[in-house]
């Protein structure tokens, strides 16, 4: 009876010593996972941030572009009906107005500089 005992305690210390070292690697395992998913996690934060500034920059230049789109829309009230000796021109403000900086020395650029 006491060589079962003894025969049960050893299985069991070498069942426990087994089992803690397959504890231990898997806990290994578990702990390098977490270190491989803590480096992942960083590179796609710095990924998202690198996005977050291309598309402010995007947008940024977006908006300028909308701007600069705005500023050659014709509005109905820019439009001009010109009389020129009995031969109607339509024309916008704008560009009798650009006579002031294309050709400022002319009768055009002179009408509307206030000369």
């Amino acid at each position: 009876m006491e060589r079962a005992l003894q025969n049960y305690e050893r299985t069991t210390k070498e069942a426990t010593t087994e089992l803690l070292a397959a504890w231990e690697a898997e806990r290994e395992k578990l702990a390098q996972k977490e270190r491989q998913l803590e480096e992942t996690r960083r590179c796609l934060e710095l990924e998202a941030a690198e996005g977050r500034r291309a598309l402010e920059k995007d947008r940024a230049a977006f908006a300028v572009e909308i701007g600069g789109v705005e500023g050659m829309i014709v509005r109905p009230e820019d439009w001009v009906l010109l009389n020129v000796g009995g031969k109607y021109f339509e024309t916008t403000r704008r560009t009798l107005t650009a006579a002031l900086t294309v050709a400022p020395d002319s009768l055009l650029g002179a009408m509307f500089s206030g000369r």
